[in-house]
């Protein structure tokens, strides 16, 4: 009986920015320091505006300002709730102190919640490809899954909705799944002050229904993915109800009782942020399936998160015969040696030819490509 290949496609922002260029993150950090400096309201917009300010100072130069920028606006509190635990252990008496710390550790999230807020709306309203896009889109995740005839899972670092919609509108009934439980739903409070019912995140990996071929794990969250502030509800809202901007509006009213859930963090919090729920359950179905498959596909990603490099790393090098490993980039970075460091692989081991392949024009075509063709198991 003929083996089964098994696939982990890896995809980044190139792979949003080859469908629809407004994804692109210089573009959006421009607009949402445009938002933020046109906004009206009272101490904390203005402390959201000093932070924005503080963290870009000479405004908007390239994409890396992105992480610079949401990074900034969670440092505080995460500083403040370790201040919190630390005058617990040394003053555990003093009241007032801790009273003082949770006024103003509040005051930070209504910070973060606000900018946070201002960053996923403009991807929400760009969370969409349009008509030819979409359908070179869906030509590509049509070919990659023709292609497998094993599990292919996604592990998507993007929090727009392109893939998502891409995965839904190709695959065959009952062969998707992502971290909506279908089974479970939870009530929450939305832009309207209305209580709605949602589905739940899947809580562990058994919650992933065994039959479904295709897996989509969004490895630091997406746009969708919310929980209340007690961590004790983690849903997924229907892309609709964000898309009118009455929910985003609700985060910065604090008339709705749950938070984006997504990883939007500076390099140094990211591997804290990443190994709290739902994204440790996103990474350790990832790394399974990079155990699992044979061929890995990378799609836009530039080899320079911490957290995923080390994923990747820790996987790849316990094979004694190398995953065949495909990067589809724009340009010339990541370059051979970025990728080959990223993924552990020294001087001393020789030509990564025999594993590594590079396709440099973009993923919009890639399954044209010889590079796909000389990939892909015959």
């Amino acid at each position: 009986m003929p083996a089964t290949h098994s696939a982990a496609i890896l995809v980044g922002n190139g792979l949003s920015i080859a469908f629809n260029s407004e994804l692109n993150l210089q573009t959006i950090t421009e607009e949402v320091m445009r938002r933020i400096e046109d906004a009206d309201g009272d101490d904390v917009v203005a402390a959201m505006k000093e932070i924005a300010e503080r963290a870009l100072p000479d405004g908007v130069t390239s994409a890396e300002d992105f992480e610079q920028l949401v990074g900034a606006f969670g440092a505080e509190s995460r500083t403040l709730s370790t201040l919190e635990t630390l005058a617990s252990l040394t003053s555990p008496t003093d009241r007032k102190l801790r009273r003082a710390i949770r006024r103003v550790a509040s005051f930070a999230e209504q910070v973060r919640d606000n900018g946070i807020s201002h960053v996923l709306e403009v991807i929400c309203e760009r969370s969409h490809a349009y008509h030819d896009d979409a359908a070179d889109l869906h030509a590509l995740v049509s070919a990659i899954l023709d292609s497998f005839d094993g599990r292919v899972v996604f592990g998507n670092l993007n929090y727009d909705t392109l893939l998502l919609a891409a995965l839904m509108h190709v695959c065959r009934s009952g062969d998707l799944a992502d971290m909506a439980d279908g089974r479970t739903r939870v009530t929450v409070t939305v832009n309207d002050e209305e209580e709605r019912e949602v589905p739940a995140l899947r809580a562990t990996a058994g919650d992933f229904p065994a039959g479904r071929r295709v897996r989509l794990l969004h490895l630091h969250g997406s746009l969708t993915y919310w929980a209340n502030k007690g961590r004790t509800i983690y849903a997924k809202l229907p892309k609709d109800l964000l898309d009118d901007g009455d929910q985003w509006k609700a985060v910065r009213e604090r008339t709705t009782n749950v938070r984006p859930a997504v990883v939007l963090a500076n390099p140094k919090d990211k591997a804290q942020h990443v190994s709290e729920y739902p994204f440790s359950l996103a990474y350790k179905m990832f790394k399974h399936a990079l155990k699992r498959s044979d061929h890995w596909v990378v799609i836009g990603y530039s080899f320079k998160d911490a957290p995923v490099n080390q994923m990747l790393a820790s996987v790849f090098l316990e094979y004694e015969e190398k995953p065949s490993v495909l990067v589809c980039t724009y340009g010339d970075q990541p370059s051979r040696e970025e990728v080959e460091r990223a993924l552990g692989w020294g001087a001393d081991d020789g030509d990564s030819k025999d594993w590594l392949t590079f396709s440099r024009r973009g993923a919009n075509g890639l399954q044209d490509t010889r590079q796909w063709e000389r990939f892909i198991p015959q």
